[in-house]
């Protein structure tokens, strides 16, 4: 758990704040730079993939090569991670084996980032909402998704109000950019 000094001297937990094993689950499957890279990555995929399209059978091709980006741009992270961690002069000893655990541990965020962004994809692939609708739901989710991590891994650190609401907005602002930039190219 996470304990604080008191005033007086005295160890106490603060309100709200997680047990350790709670932060460690939020931590590794939320707040992780890769949920961040994977969230912003997979927008920007989407916005240059879907610029001047019009047909939902075209959601297919978008829900399709945002996905695959995600998972290749993954599969390089786990690979240099693993990388990184073998040349890690504290690491030498250390199997490959346990160093490519530890990097998709850390990874992990990345592929996951892509799955609620990729719900209004799929329901335009399947008719039940146009292309336009579903491509900016998806990017809007991404905005929001991105303010809640950035505000996530401050909490979890248990971080004053005003640094999680500087941190979602800087984190929401990375999103938006991508909005912009697909409005830019369009």
């Amino acid at each position: 758990m996470m304990w604080h000094m008191t005033r007086s001297g005295s160890l106490s937990q603060p309100r709200g704040v997680p047990t350790d094993h709670v932060h460690r689950a939020l931590w590794r499957h939320i707040g992780t730079p890769a949920a961040i890279y994977g969230t912003i990555v997979y927008a920007s995929v989407v916005a240059a993939t879907s610029i001047g399209l019009k047909e939902s059978s075209a959601a297919w091709q978008v829900l399709i090569f945002a996905v695959v980006s995600v998972i290749v741009f993954w599969v390089a992270h786990v690979f240099s991670t693993a990388l990184g961690f073998q040349g890690d002069a504290d690491r030498l000893r250390d199997r490959v084996r346990d160093s490519l655990r530890q990097a998709l541990q850390e990874s992990s965020g990345m592929p996951e980032a892509a799955v609620v962004p990729s719900a209004p994809l799929l329901l335009a692939a399947l008719g039940l909402v146009t292309i336009d609708t579903a491509i900016s739901v998806a990017l809007w989710l991404a905005v929001v998704m991105l303010a809640l991590l950035g505000y996530l891994v401050l909490s979890v650190r248990s971080r004053p109000w005003w640094a999680r609401i500087a941190a979602a907005l800087t984190s929401a602002l990375f999103g938006i950019l991508v909005i912009l930039l697909k409005t830019a190219l369009y």
